[in-house]
């Protein structure tokens, strides 16, 4: 349990830093990096918890205690099972930072990691049905309205980087939980399905200029803009209710810029 703890807390870390000083880019590319950061930081941190045993223990076995851990992260297992040599880039990526710890920029897992995350989750998010890209919005919304009444601190963590401990929310929140990575998986699967070859093309996403118009025509205010702009400076309350209002945009457009939006927004976060 000890060496899950820490892996958690340097992938939020990882997270929140990439949040805190990524202050040349947009909101939303602010939030990709850290979601990002997030899920391979916690592979780039299983490497050096176990690799911290690499002096007495078996690499072998160290590497497939982080592969375990690894599986856990949303989508993570369904991409290594997905995409050719992502298992073994990854196991070797692990290896080797056991062995040869990086000292200057980012740990191998976390570079691999991020790269699958720009290359295959991101892009299966952006070719998803738009109900599917809604259903994930929806699951999320659900999820942070109970939090809300709940767990004002695990809602905020969801806003920011993810929810540091899902086993420590209550019964009705674990169960929203299950059913948001539930919605993000069957959202990815579609997409994966969408841009295999001999497929219709996928619906267009719109980008960050047109995505911001939509948001506004869907009811973000320039507070609402500027709160995103330092939402880790938010408070619990604060960011749940942005999370919740952000989130339900697309619901507030008619169907032909619904489901762009909310493409471009499962895939964002």
């Amino acid at each position: 349990m000890e060496k899950i703890a820490v892996i958690v807390v340097v992938a939020l870390a990882a997270g929140a830093a990439l949040y805190l000083f990524g202050r040349n880019v947009s909101s939303r590319q602010r939030l990709m990096r850290s979601a990002a950061a997030t899920v391979a930081g916690a592979l780039a941190a299983a490497g050096a918890v176990y690799g911290l045993e690499a002096m007495t223990g078996d690499d072998t076995q160290m590497v497939d205690n982080a592969m375990i851990e690894a599986r856990t992260l949303p989508l993570v297992g369904l991409v290594l099972a997905d995409v050719p040599d992502a298992e073994t880039r990854l196991r070797a990526s692990l290896k080797e930072e056991m062995r040869n710890p990086t000292t200057t920029g980012a740990p191998r897992p976390l570079v691999l990691m991020s790269e699958l995350r720009a290359t295959h989750i991101i892009p299966a998010l952006k070719a998803t049905d738009a109900a599917d890209a809604e259903g994930v919005l929806t699951a999320r919304i659900a999820l942070m309205r109970h939090l809300r009444g709940t767990n004002v601190a695990a809602c905020r963590e969801l806003a920011l980087v993810g929810i540091q401990h899902p086993d420590r929310l209550d019964a009705q929140g674990q169960k929203l939980m299950r059913e948001m990575l539930t919605a993000m998986e069957k959202a990815y699967r579609s997409g994966r399905t969408a841009l295999k070859p001999g497929a219709a093309a996928p619906p267009p996403v719109p980008n960050d200029t047109d995505a911001r118009a939509l948001l506004v025509e869907g009811g973000l205010t320039p507070t609402d803009f500027e709160k995103l702009q330092n939402l880790a400076k938010l408070s619990g309350e604060e960011a749940c209710e942005l999370g919740i209002k952000l989130n339900g945009t697309p619901s507030k457009l008619p169907a032909d810029k619904a489901g762009g939006l909310a493409r471009y927004l499962a895939a964002a976060q």
